[in-house]
């Protein structure tokens, strides 16, 4: 790409000087979007001080994005590491915590996978396809969600169900023989309303292992997503809630440098069963449910004397009451008991004669007060209690406070908050885990102020944050075992602008400075120590600029600005990954009601990087669709 495309990219991003807020018309105030993540009840998001992004389904469809971790990496605090094309290994950061540390919901239940090294969850099964909306949670929030809430909490919501009855379906097709079919129906009749919903994608994909290396073999992906919700409300108070959310996927991955033949197949099924009571006239909420995660990954390799063929089995079931009571106009606790049961096993034929299998449980009891002491101030503050077989006792604090005293147009926010991350099985009780292991532990401080100008024509932001994570489990090259010895911090600031200047015209924009360090004075194998070092694949330097223009006479262009600073791939950071710099263009054209042809052009400059060393990414790419609506 040219130095002056870098340029202009770039100045973009730093004139506005912000962050993605939302995809929003003018008339709307995005200090009014409802959010459940910051106090698992519906909300304005003026009302909590912690840092919430929210796209929706408008801004999926706009964007035209196939995998959801690219919508993510424009919004603020976040990077993204991704081992080649779409389906490659997938990690997610926010705010620098690792990937492991962001805890992940779909329609409000846990998928972070149980058999996973750390317990992260891998995002390269979501696609946008049947996504509803996406929140983001910036920074801790363990009183509420408990384990792994440390960097933040994604809550990816699939479509609810509509009034009347609904169909919607699109389909498209373009680079590396790249196609997609997303479907889906809603409605409700009397006291039944539901949603139903499916996607198929499939590509022959990139060598995940970088072409510019040398690399020739395409490895290709395919992926099938099903949902469902089904509500059943006997009457005003007591209601049946049933969801249900799959993916399998086939992914055909390399060990780079070189060209190699693995195949992953990673199956994920999500369940919730839930019945809602509401007592005294509505003011006392009671919510009953059993939720259950269940992966299956299995990995094939036709390559004789491969380390590659794995099978690993997770499972996390959940029992959970939640009450809410509205006690004054002023005055609502939240408060609830949960008990899990997970398990994993693992088997590697190369290293294993049988699989390695292990079990955990842990009960859990919170409760948060949300104060309004006066019009426009709320104040929240809660406590958790964890009680793991292994661990022992773990307790979490927590608290905010936002204040408006125009109705939105300025929202005041501050909020500390501690998260934490139980071990996972296969650090705690696997055949190299270690029993005594401490969760990992997390505080974190943040502020920031959001004002509304020109009769919500412009909206800005900007937050500084700042976290200490202690007790990170790491190997320890002294007692050869896993241990509680390292370290980390994070500071940074999120900037943000939405702005309309003309109708029909907006621009959003996001720029985000974290800087990480790591603060272990463990050595590695080698003798060194990483103290001070930057935290691997962490960018310090991020920004993004979406331009949206709905001409009067149908079409609707668009455009893309990411611009990502340099990373290192490593603990000692003796691998870089250059910054760069990526533009995409989208177009769209309402034909009638019913009837929309798209197309976009990703990485428009063949920009070449890579957020993963030696893995490369897709080059320049055309697509084109239609979507139907009935």
């Amino acid at each position: 790409m040219s130095k002056f495309i870098r340029i202009a990219a770039v100045s973009a991003a730093t004139l506005a000087a912000v962050t993605p807020l939302h995809a929003q018309s003018a008339s709307d105030n995005e200090s009014d979007d409802i959010v459940v993540s910051a106090s698992r009840i519906v909300q304005k998001r003026s009302e909590t001080g912690q840092s919430i992004t929210v796209v929706d389904k408008a801004d999926l469809d706009r964007r035209q994005t196939q995998v959801l971790s690219d919508v993510l990496q424009t919004l603020p605090g976040i990077s993204v590491a991704r081992n080649g094309g779409p389906g490659g290994t997938t990690s997610v950061f926010i705010r620098g915590g690792d990937s492991s540390q962001t805890l992940v919901l779909v329609d409000g239940v846990r998928i972070n996978d149980p058999s996973s090294p750390s317990g992260a969850f891998d995002f390269s099964s979501i696609l946008t396809g049947n996504i509803g909306s996406v929140e983001v949670l910036r920074g801790p929030n363990s009183v509420i969600w408990g384990s792994q809430a440390i960097g933040g909490v994604i809550n990816i919501t699939t479509i609810e169900p509509s009034e009347g009855l609904q169909a919607n379906a699109r389909g498209e097709y373009g680079y590396r023989d790249t196609g997609q079919l997303v479907a889906s129906v809603s409605g409700r009749t009397g006291i039944v309303s539901g949603s139903l919903g499916g996607s198929w994608f499939r590509t022959d994909g990139i060598s995940a292992s970088d072409e510019r290396n040398g690399a020739t073999e395409k490895d290709g992906f395919e992926n099938l997503t099903l949902n469902g919700k089904l509500r059943v409300a006997f009457s005003d108070a007591i209601s049946l809630d049933l969801r249900g959310f799959y993916t399998d996927g086939e992914t055909e991955f390399d060990n780079p440098p070189g060209d190699t033949l693995p195949v992953t197949d990673n199956r994920q099924f999500v369940g919730y069963a839930g019945v809602n009571v509401a007592l005294f006239d509505g003011r006392l909420r009671n919510r009953f449910a059993y939720t259950r995660t269940d992966i299956k990954r299995i990995t094939t390799d036709p390559t004789p004397g491969s380390f590659n063929p794995a099978r690993a089995k997770g499972t996390l079931d959940r029992f959970e009451y939640q009450g809410v009571a509205d006690v004054a106009d002023a005055l609502t606790l939240v408060f609830g008991v949960e008990h899990e049961q997970s398990e994993a096993s693992t088997f590697f034929p190369s290293f294993n004669t049988a699989p390695d299998v292990s079990d955990v449980h842990m009960t859990s009891y919170y409760g948060q007060a949300i104060v309004r002491p006066v019009q426009g101030l709320t104040v929240t503050g809660g406590v958790r209690i964890d009680d793991q077989q292994v661990f022992g006792s773990k307790t979490s604090l927590g608290g905010n406070i936002a204040y408006t005293p125009n109705a939105g147009d300025t929202v005041i926010r501050a909020t500390y908050a501690e998260g934490f991350r139980a071990p996972a099985l296969s650090e705690q009780l696997a055949a190299f885990g270690n029993p005594d292991l401490r969760p990992e532990t997390a505080r974190s401080y943040d502020a920031g102020i959001e004002q509304s100008l020109i009769d919500g024509k412009l909206r800005a932001q900007a937050t500084w944050f700042r976290r200490n994570t202690q007790d990170l489990i790491v190997f320890s090259s002294a007692t050869f075992s896993l241990e509680n010895i390292a370290a980390a911090r994070a500071e940074g600031v999120e900037l943000g602008l939405w702005m309309q200047p003309v109708p029909n015209f907006t621009v959003q924009a996001q720029y985000s400075l974290v800087d990480t360090e790591n603060r272990s004075r463990e050595p590695d194998f080698s003798g060194r120590v990483s103290f001070g070092n930057r935290l691997a694949r962490r960018a310090k330097d991020s920004a993004s600029v979406l331009v949206d223009w709905q001409s009067p006479w149908g079409p609707a262009l668009g455009a893309t600005f990411l611009m990502v600073g340099d990373t290192f791939d490593d603990v000692a950071n003796t691998i870089r990954l250059d910054s760069y710099v990526r533009v995409d263009l989208r177009a769209s054209w309402s034909i009638s009601d019913n009837l929309e042809v798209y197309g976009r052009v990703e990485n428009l400059f063949d920009e070449a990087y890579q957020t993963a060393f030696n893995y490369g990414v897709p080059g320049r790419a055309g697509y084109a669709g239609v979507r139907l609506k009935m």
